[in-house]
């Protein structure tokens, strides 16, 4: 079990990564509660890309649009999988990804904390989530107090 000093909160006005995050491990979970409906597939592209070159194994999307923003991640990595190979482990394993549309925020959060497992190669040195809420105070303060009493396993 890990407590809470394994996880990062990030309040992001727009979906862009940001630049000056620090991630204290090779590789990260991310969950990102976010509105993506009206963000164009190169925004949310860029955004995935971003991630995936920082080390995110493991992606969680929540919010209105969540199944097409996990839809253009995953779009993301097998376009990667099939030309540079960037973000394939060793033994061939693949960022996880999964949507939570019919959840209330804290299931997603909880499935997040307790239940993401990268693939294979992945899962050495990625004990480290980060959550991260797009232009919604509200949610950023929830994910907070949620993730702040949670125990990761």
């Amino acid at each position: 079990m890990r407590s809470a000093d394994h996880f990062k909160v990030v309040d992001l006005p727009s979906l862009i990564w940001p630049s000056n995050i620090t991630i204290p491990s090779k590789r990260f979970r991310l969950f990102v509660a976010a509105d993506t409906e009206n963000n164009t597939v190169d925004v949310v592209s860029a955004f995935a890309n971003a991630a995936l070159e920082k080390g995110m194994v493991y992606f969680c999307s929540w919010g209105p649009g969540c199944e097409r923003f996990h839809d253009i991640v995953d779009e993301v990595i097998l376009e990667d999988d099939l030309g540079d190979r960037h973000f394939v482990g060793a033994d061939e394993s693949a960022c996880m990804t999964t949507w939570h549309a019919k959840h209330e925020l804290d299931e997603a959060l909880d499935f997040f904390a307790r239940f993401t497992r990268p693939s294979g190669s992945f899962e050495p040195d990625s004990d480290y989530w980060v959550a991260v809420s797009v232009g919604n105070a509200e949610w950023a303060a929830s994910i907070r107090r949620i993730l702040g009493s949670t125990t990761f396993l």
